[in-house]
């Protein structure tokens, strides 16, 4: 029975590592307008995770699309809207940002995704911190 039980755990190990593992994964991002009073801190979702991909050793004799790679992406989302405290009346205080609901490795698209390598990392606040919750805004 244990010898049973340890044979299913490295198989189970090894096809883990083997297979993509792209699902919606837990973010905190800051945003923040310089006109505004406040940075709101909002909770969301994107996706994250690794995609089997294989690199082409015959690069020279491919045409340019064939040589893109799969990234872990959005498959569906949705837009929330917050609005940002402390605005002056003629900043609009709204901004946008995607929830992902169910992710996939595919190609990246840029009409919704950012498709760089490595982020900027420019996600902490320079003003005092609301935070956005399930529809309100606490101090």
């Amino acid at each position: 029975m244990a010898a049973v039980f340890l044979i299913s755990m490295l198989l189970g190990l090894a096809c883990g590592q083997a297979m993509s593992f792209c699902i919606p994964t837990e973010y905190t991002m800051h945003v923040e307008r310089r006109e505004c009073a406040y940075c709101l801190t909002i909770n969301t979702t994107i996706c994250a995770g690794y995609c089997m991909t294989r690199d082409i050793n015959g690069k020279l004799f491919l045409p340019k699309y064939a040589l893109s790679q799969d990234v872990c992406t959005y498959r569906d989302f949705i837009y929330r809207t917050v609005e940002i405290p402390g605005c002056p009346l003629d900043v609009a205080p709204y901004f946008s940002y995607p929830v992902a609901l169910s992710c996939e490795c595919g190609k990246c698209n840029t009409d919704y995704s950012d498709c760089i390598h490595e982020a900027i990392k420019t996600n902490y606040c320079t003003k005092p911190q609301r935070s956005y919750l399930v529809g309100f805004s606490v101090l």
